[in-house]
C-alpha cells in the first residue's frame, strides 16, 4: 500500500503579512532616523551660531545714538501764509465748534461728499458755510448744516450732529 502524502499546513496569509508590514514600518523609521541625523548634522552649526548672535546681542545691547535737535532743525512756519491752492484757514469757521470738532466734522463732510458724487479736486474750507439748525439740548446734543460748493457748482447740504461724551469729547455724525 501506498503511503499517502502528507503535505506541510499552509501559513496564514495573516501572519506573513504582519511580519512585512512591521518590516516595512521599521525600514521606514530607520530611514527617517538616518534623514533626521543628517539634518541636525548639517544644520546644527547653523542653527548654534543663530543663537549665539541672538545671546550675544541679548547680553550686550547696542544703544543707537540719536541726533540732537535744536529749533533751528525745524521749519518755520508763516502765521500770514495761505494754505496750497489759495485757503486761508484748513477749518471751516462758524457753528457752535471748537476747532477740533470743526476739523473732525469736516474731515466726514469730505468723506460723505465723495460718497455722494460731490467731486471736491480743491476742497477749501472757505468755500463752505456752517448754520447751526438746533441748540444744544440737555444732553448738549446740537445740529448743524453744512453746505459744501462741489466742482461744476453744484451745492450739497449735510446734517451734522455733534453729540458730547462722558469723556469730555464729541461725537460727530455726518448725514
Amino acid at each position: 500500500m501506498e503511503s499517502p502524502i502528507q503535505t506541510a499546513p499552509e501559513q496564514s496569509n495573516t501572519t506573513r503579512n504582519i511580519v512585512i508590514g512591521v518590516g516595512v514600518v521599521f525600514l521606514l523609521m530607520c530611514c527617517c532616523a538616518i534623514i533626521a541625523v543628517a539634518a541636525l548634522t548639517i544644520m546644527g552649526p547653523v542653527i548654534g551660531r543663530t543663537f549665539s548672535s541672538i545671546n550675544n546681542s541679548l547680553d550686550n545691547p547696542t544703544i543707537p545714538d540719536f541726533p540732537t535737535l535744536s529749533p533751528s532743525d525745524f521749519p518755520t512756519l508763516d502765521p500770514d501764509a495761505t494754505l496750497p491752492g489759495g485757503a486761508s484757514n484748513p477749518i471751516p469757521q462758524g457753528g457752535r465748534g471748537n476747532e477740533i470738532e470743526r476739523a473732525s466734522a469736516w474731515s466726514y463732510v469730505i468723506l460723505q461728499a465723495a460718497f455722494d458724487s460731490c467731486t471736491l479736486s480743491n476742497p477749501k474750507a472757505d468755500d463752505m458755510s456752517i448754520s447751526v439748525k438746533e441748540e444744544p439740548n440737555s444732553d448738549g446734543v446740537w445740529v448743524e448744516e453744512w453746505t459744501v460748493n462741489c466742482d461744476g457748482g453744484d451745492k450739497k447740504v449735510y446734517t451734522v450732529t455733534f453729540t458730547p461724551d462722558s469723556n469730555g469729547s464729541t461725537d460727530v455724525s455726518v448725514k
